[in-house]
């Protein structure tokens, strides 16, 4: 079975720290935010609750975005360059299959227990079943061949091939971030029981209670952490999935980070009250996108697919949709993502060549009803998207802007596990607003994903787990398009995947199929009496509470 729905959930993915890289309850009564008590505590406010627990590679957003606070990796990316996190060194052998990582020895588990190579080991031996195969985490796991001890703090993997993403595969906290044996039953599956009331790691952060709703959760120090001690003592959770805005002007909460939390409006809005900050990050991490099924016709014409894409007005959505909180994208990769800087753009905002195009291609309205028509066939389509409410309004100015260019659009809604289903596990729809994995699963994974084929069962091991990015390279043969994307399983030269890359990045940006609409970086907002600054980590969007520095 593909690891897909776990990937796509998780939005997959998690984050590096920067500071250094108990059982349920009825809940605490904690300090009042910013009050003169010893313990320092403050209040987030979250859409959802933990409600699959805090195993790593769940299927929920909300642990993603809070692993980084609990558990740490060997590496971390900070400052556009991998350092060292829980381990302080590594070397690569000459013929690039064997890493050997050099461990910290001052750290222990939050659970009291050793971190040292035996428990390196364990924690990836057991993890390979979890993560799986698939290209979802990188490639590591499928090349490790064995890990090796070599002494109390030396740790060894050893891969049957060169591989260029190593680094990045081990910085991933979500699903890399080391946990302690406690995590694993005795045959090393995940203990998900336990992982439910328990964060096991080496982070400055661990689970302290949660309330008989679900609705409250609260964290607190590890007293066993080895980095810089945070400013925060403790902050609470608080699941609010409606009224956020309110909670933050009346003080139940302090900080709120995230535009899949808090919309641009709210944004803006409480931004500019009195006694609120916002911030916004300026690293674009996230692609959202339209995608065009080419195995639909007529989808499969390039004129069609191209001139839907010069129809939109990708300025218009940034700044009147989002209110200038994002950037218009001109490729399907953000150019300041690693080895993204395409030479080849997507075409710019022209509606009246749009109509142009279609015209001179035979899609005319002949019948006066509004919708473009050539040899018996419509353009007509639906469009399918989680009904979360992220997309709500950008379905709509796409709507709008295919009625002025001749094309109907139905639009689809549905629930989130439902569009999985759906889209990635049966590859069955028209069109889709989705978004790409975001730092540190892009770039790699979405590359990776242009493989034009999901049959995993392929004894190659390639093959793409996103049925739409699968689709990206229509201007090449599925011949080119899987030797070029099979390169990456083959080097670990820097220079060739940059010409992969490159390649695959120009030949997706003129096929039209997924039509990058903005880069998403990040915001958040937090009470200026209590929070003096927030610095935004790697991936914007996750909560770093060690990040958080009051006054």
């Amino acid at each position: 079975m593909k690891k897909l729905l776990s990937l796509l959930l998780v939005g997959v993915m998690s984050v590096m720290l920067l500071a250094g890289c108990g059982t349920t309850g009825g809940g605490q009564d904690n300090p009042a935010s910013g009050s003169d008590e010893t313990e320092k505590s403050i209040s987030i406010a979250q859409s959802a609750n933990f409600s699959m627990g805090f195993a790593p590679g769940v299927q929920s957003y909300e642990t993603t975005y809070y692993m980084n606070n609990f558990c740490e990796s060997l590496v971390e990316y900070r400052d556009g360059e991998y350092q060292p996190c829980l381990a302080t060194d590594w070397t690569v052998s000459e013929d690039g299959l064997t890493y050997t990582f050099y461990l910290r020895e001052d750290v222990q588990f939050n659970d009291g227990t050793a971190f040292n190579a035996e428990a390196v080991k364990l924690y990836f031996d057991n993890m390979k079943s979890v993560i799986g195969t698939s290209a979802n985490y990188g490639q590591l796991d499928m090349l490790t061949t064995e890990i090796t001890v070599d002494d109390e703090y030396t740790v060894s993997f050893h891969l049957s091939r060169p591989y260029y993403n190593v680094l990045n595969d081990l910085a991933m906290v979500m699903p890399r971030g080391i946990l302690s044996a406690a995590a694993f039953n005795d045959d090393g599956s995940l203990n998900t029981e336990y992982l439910m009331t328990h964060t096991p790691g080496t982070g400055p952060y661990m689970f302290e209670s949660v309330n008989e709703t679900a609705t409250e959760y609260t964290f607190v120090k590890n007293p066993n952490y080895w980095g810089e001690e945070p400013d925060v003592d403790r902050f609470t959770v608080k699941v609010i999935p409606e009224s956020k805005v309110a909670a933050m002007r009346s003080g139940e909460v302090d900080f709120i980070i995230g535009s899949d939390t808090l919309d641009a409006n709210s944004y803006q809005e409480l931004s500019q009250t009195e006694g609120i900050t916002g911030i916004i990050s300026d690293f674009n991490f996230v692609t959202e996108f339209i995608a065009l099924n080419d195995e639909i016709a007529p989808l499969d014409d390039q004129n069609v697919r191209t001139a839907i894409q010069m129809a939109i007005d990708k300025e218009s959505i940034a700044q009147n949709i989002y209110a200038g909180l994002r950037t218009a994208a001109n490729s399907v990769m953000p150019a300041d993502m690693p080895y993204c800087d395409a030479t080849v753009t997507t075409p710019d905002y022209d509606m009246a060549g749009a109509i142009a195009l279609l015209e001179d291609s035979g899609w005319v309205d002949s019948d006066g009803d509004g919708i473009r028509e050539k040899d018996g066939k419509v353009l007509s389509f639906t469009i399918t998207y989680p009904s979360t409410g992220v997309y709500d309004n950008v379905v709509l100015f796409f709507q709008s802007a295919m009625e002025e260019l001749g094309i109907e659009i139905k639009t689809n809604p549905i629930d989130l596990m439902a569009f999985m289903q759906q889209v990635f596990m049966e590859d069955n729809y028209e069109m889709t607003a989705y978004m790409s994995y975001w730092f540190p699963y892009d770039p790699y994974t979405f590359v990776a994903n242009m493989y034009p084929s999901t049959d995993y069962s392929d004894p190659s091991g390639i093959y793409s787990t996103d049925p739409q990015v699968a689709k990206a390279l229509a201007s090449m043969s599925d011949e080119e398009a899987k030797a070029l994307i099979a390169g990456l399983y083959n080097t670990d030269d820097p220079a060739v995947v940059q010409e992969i890359f490159t390649e695959a990045l120009n030949s997706a940006n003129e096929s039209s199929v997924i039509i990058p609409l903005n880069y998403r970086n990040e915001y958040a907002v937090f009470n200026s009496d209590v929070i003096e600054s927030y610095t935004f980590n790697s991936i914007p969007n996750h909560v770093d509470v060690a990040a958080i520095h009051l006054k």
